[in-house]
């Protein structure tokens, strides 16, 4: 058998179309089969998993009522007896239900005490409870998983039902515990469960006891467990987390909020898929071999008076002898074939003698045309070519069949062609267009005009493009200095002509005049020579980048005469284009505006001078108004003395935020700074109290401003700090201390406030939820400030720690 014979070809095509049918069929069952397969198995799958998740939501509540049972037999009086609580709570937990450990925790999370599984164990590790957690039934949240211990939680009630600690018992997730009991039957014969933990991908049972407390692949890697993680239940094909694909489906739990995931590999899944589509593969291949052997001997029978043909033809084309007409042996389709061939070889001599002296007449009318006129095939080989694409090629018309553009013209220029080239033999239209090429030979840029058009045999068909160009590169380089003359002197302002590289070219008058540089001098020299410090770093860059992206740059900029002065110019760039839409001049124009600049900034520093003086005068007003208040509520404790120390309290409080406008209105631009305030705020204080406050400050302080928003709540705490420890202290046992330091992080300062006094044992509680701690605690910022009270034998030290956001530093000199 040989490849190129027709025999060959037709058994080969019988063979292929038989295949394709058939594995096209194949391949189609196999799919359907699949896809019912998968739907009617992750039904099942999904429905074994929703059984499984009630019987988790199940586990889970009778695991929270063991420890309900447990927590019914703690009472609020045994906390103050840690250790038999610890020995009760060991003995409570008689079927090890929690072998992880029990704890209990106040009511803002932190742990009293923790108490083993079992005496001798060892007790869990501390943990702290979310802030959040304030249930009144059974809770399972994420606290210590990554350690491998499941916490469960209930509530403690008095005898009045209010909640004052919670019981939390750990469960081991390593060991056998109810979760990996409820997983151990696993899902088919190589498929397993597993309980994940959304929030953080993490795996708390599975049955295989591998995956427990590992993770589900990362965000990104599968959109099926994506999805199961973002809350979706239901079923589909994915890959694990070490790299095996399964059917998988996930349930939410109702009580954990966790979900339940079955998997089971695809391998297994569908193997009667893959076992079936190996069956029909293999009776495929032995059908269509059958066929190809059958057509192949038919055909051999058929085509042997053609074969006899053929040799004969091949005979006659190898000797130099005439050619003479075919042998017929019978009247079929091959016999008229040979009658029919027999009568063409009289037309074809007759017509290649008139055709022969046409060609010589036509190559004469174009060898001398001004034009270049070649022919090309569908792979842009060159079926001719005429004198003066010959004598731009360098080449005879024997060697014009060889040639292809990728021996002459650069290889973009080469894609250019071929893809205008391409445009004729695919549409069939006539296509004028301009082709820039680069000759790869010498490095000549040269701009052609071209018509190419398709030629057509009689039947319509294309079998060669014709292209007819003109050398138009002088003609261009006119247009474009024409173009560029029209952009750069339109405008009446100095002008520079740049070229792609940002070299001058050209300046007319005006520009010398601004900036000091002389035609003859600023021409060949880059346009950088005009850049002033005055400009942030990377300005011009990004100027530049505008202008080659949306073709325009307006915008006032700071520049350098030659002198080295600098002006201010209000300057148009403007990005001249080819025809191919690339960059090759700029042209700049300038305006020296710098007198009108120079007027625009006097005036709006006399605008903010005059505002800062109305800022100032509306601060000293809003002081006065609040002592005004101060002296109206002085007169009312006159009237009623019983009141005098809550209106005491106000007026200091009132104080306060007069101190902060005060400040302001002294300060130039309305800065407060935080030694004046506290020293401002004590004088107020230790006045308004008789009580000596003495402010320490270092002897190298460095000015700190507190930030505007934060002025006047920072004044108020100030106040009830100093205040409460003037109150508490008296004159009587020596005042009090008040000292600025700073702090160890960048920025930060502390202000610790000491008097003689006694810390209660609990917060006091008032009230008057504004004053006191509780407006203290109420006024506190989000960020950047803490406060702690602490006892040193009869000294009561308030410390309160600020730092930025409330706080940051100025560039003044120290206080």
């Amino acid at each position: 058998m040989q490849r190129h014979t027709l025999k060959t070809r037709l058994t080969v095509t019988m063979l292929a179309l038989s295949l394709l049918g058939l594995w096209s069929l194949s391949y189609f069952s196999i799919q359907v089969l699949q896809q019912d397969m998968e739907r009617m198995l992750g039904m099942q799958q999904l429905s074994a998993v929703k059984v499984v998740a009630a019987s988790l939501d199940g586990a889970i509540n009778e695991q929270g009522n063991s420890l309900g049972h447990i927590a019914l037999s703690i009472e609020p009086a045994m906390l103050a007896r840690p250790e038999q609580l610890r020995q009760l709570l060991e003995q409570l937990d008689k079927g090890n239900l929690f072998d992880g450990g029990l704890q209990i925790h106040d009511l803002q999370g932190k742990m009293l005490l923790s108490a083993a599984a079992s005496p001798g164990a060892h007790p869990p590790p501390p943990v702290q409870l979310p802030a959040s957690l304030n249930q009144r039934r059974v809770a399972v949240h994420a606290t210590s998983m990554l350690t491998g211990l499941l916490p469960m939680s209930v509530p403690l009630l008095n005898d009045d039902g209010q909640r004052y600690a919670t019981l939390t018992g750990f469960t081991n997730l390593r060991n056998s515990n109810f979760l990996s009991r409820l997983l151990a039957a696993g899902y088919g014969g190589s498929g397993g469960y597993m309980v994940v933990e959304p929030e953080q991908r993490l795996v708390i049972a599975a049955t295989n006891p591998a995956y427990v407390l590992g993770h589900v692949p990362p965000a990104g890697q599968s959109k099926l467990i994506d999805s199961f993680v973002g809350g979706a239940q239901g079923s589909g094909v994915t890959r694990n987390s070490s790299g095996t694909e399964v059917l998988a489906s996930a349930q939410r739990s109702v009580l954990a909020h966790w979900y339940v995931a079955a998997a089971l590999p695809t391998s297994d899944a569908f193997a009667p898929v893959a076992s079936m589509q190996r069956h029909l593969l293999l009776a495929t291949v032995v059908f269509a071999l059958m066929l190809g052997a059958l057509t192949w001997w038919t055909l051999r029978r058929q085509l042997a008076p053609l074969m006899d043909a053929i040799s004969t033809l091949t005979q006659m084309r190898a000797s130099a002898a005439p050619l003479q007409a075919l042998s017929v042996q019978r009247d079929d389709e091959i016999g008229r074939l040979f009658i029919a061939f027999n009568g063409l070889l009289s037309a074809i001599n007759q017509r290649e003698t008139a055709l022969q002296q046409s060609e010589r007449k036509l190559a004469d009318i174009l060898d001398h045309a001004d034009s270049y006129v070649y022919l090309k095939d569908r792979e842009g080989r060159y079926l001719y070519a005429n004198r003066r694409v010959r004598t731009l090629f360098q080449c005879s018309l024997a060697q014009v069949p060889s040639l292809r553009d990728e021996d002459f013209f650069s290889s973009a220029s080469v894609a250019m062609l071929r893809q205008h080239e391409q445009t004729v033999w695919q549409h069939g239209t006539t296509l004028r267009v301009e082709e820039p090429t680069v000759d790869r030979r010498n490095g000549r840029a040269a701009i052609y005009q071209s018509v190419k058009l398709p030629l057509r045999n009689q039947a319509g068909d294309i079998y060669a493009m014709c292209g007819i160009s003109i050398d138009i590169t002088e003609r261009k380089q006119t247009e474009e200095a024409l173009r560029i003359a029209a952009i750069a002197f339109e405008a009446q302002a100095g002008i520079a002509v740049l070229d792609a590289g940002l070299r001058i070219l050209r300046v007319n008058q005006a520009f010398a005049e601004i900036t000091g540089w002389p035609q003859s001098e600023a021409c060949g020299q880059p346009i950088n020579l005009l850049r002033s410090p005055r400009q942030p770093q990377g300005y011009y860059e990004a100027m530049w980048r505008t202008t080659r992206k949306d073709g325009v740059c307006r915008d006032d900029v700071w520049l350098r005469r030659r002198d080295g002065q600098d002006f201010y110019a209000r300057g148009t760039t403007s990005a001249v284009y080819s025809q191919r839409g690339e960059v090759t001049h700029y042209v700049c124009h300038l305006i020296d505006v710098t007198e009108s600049y120079q007027r625009e900034t006097l005036r709006l520093q006399q605008e903010a001078a005059h505002r800062d003086v109305l800022v100032r005068e509306v601060h000293h007003r809003i002081k006065n108004n609040l002592q005004g208040i101060t002296g109206i509520l002085r007169q009312f404790t006159y009237k009623h003395p019983q009141l005098e120390e809550p209106i005491t309290h106000a007026i200091s409080q009132v104080k306060g935020m007069s101190v902060v406008h005060g400040l302001r209105g002294r300060a130039a631009d309305g800065t407060i700074h935080l030694c004046e305030l506290c020293s401002e705020i004590a004088a107020e204080v230790g006045a308004l109290w008789q009580t000596a406050i003495r402010v320490d400050l270092p002897a190298h302080w460095q000015t700190t401003a507190v930030a505007d928003d934060e002025a006047v709540p920072l004044a108020l705490i100030l106040n009830e700090l100093i205040l409460n420890a003037a109150k508490h202290s008296g004159r009587s046992h020596g005042g009090v201390e008040l000292a600025l330091r700073y702090g160890e992080q960048s920025g930060q300062v502390i202000i610790t406030i000491s008097n003689h006094g006694q810390l209660p044992e609990l917060p006091a509680s008032t009230p008057d939820p504004y004053s006191g701690l509780q407006l203290v605690h109420a006024l506190m910022p989000r960020a950047g400030a803490s406060l702690t009270l602490s006892q040193q034998q009869q000294q009561v030290l308030t410390t309160l720690q600020l730092a930025p956001p409330v706080l940051h530093s100025t560039t003044m000199q120290p206080s």
